[in-house]
């Protein structure tokens, strides 16, 4: 139960780094769009990475080889659903209200178990690309 709630608060601080980013400069509404898509972004790099591992551990390219159209709708379908979760139904908007009012020690926490977390999922992204590429004997172009 501990973990189901770390990881939804973590979710929600995804979508409070985002919208606060430079909030001074945009209107609300595209802070509000802004923080859906950075969370979008790194559920989507985690999503292709699992991809690819599963791919490399079953030992055949079973998933579909999508084309940019495919990738792009299917990346704003997962940016509407983090939009409906966390504006339309507004979960993302209470908890950046009450994120002050946390505790500084736990804000803090969050924060830097966020970022870590991001950072760990582009690192082993990049590496999996790398390694995906090796296992199929992929020659990335130049």
């Amino acid at each position: 139960m501990f973990m189901i709630r770390f990881l939804r608060e973590l979710y929600f601080v995804g979508f409070t780094i985002f919208f606060r980013a430079s909030n001074k400069s945009w209107s609300h509404s595209i802070n509000l769009a802004r923080g859906a898509a950075g969370v979008s972004f790194f559920g989507w790099i985690m999503l292709l990475t699992i991809r690819m591992w599963i791919e490399v551990f079953n030992g055949n390219r079973f998933f579909l080889m999508f084309n940019q159209w495919e990738v792009g709708i299917a990346a704003f379908v997962i940016y509407c659903v983090n939009y409906y979760v966390l504006v339309i139904r507004g979960h993302g908007i209470r908890f950046e209200r009450e994120f002050n009012n946390l505790q500084k020690s736990k804000r803090t926490f969050l924060q830097v178990s966020y970022l870590v977390i991001n950072l760990i999922s582009v690192a082993v992204f990049i590496y999996s690309i790398s390694a995906y590429q090796h296992f199929f004997h992929i020659v990335p172009k130049n």
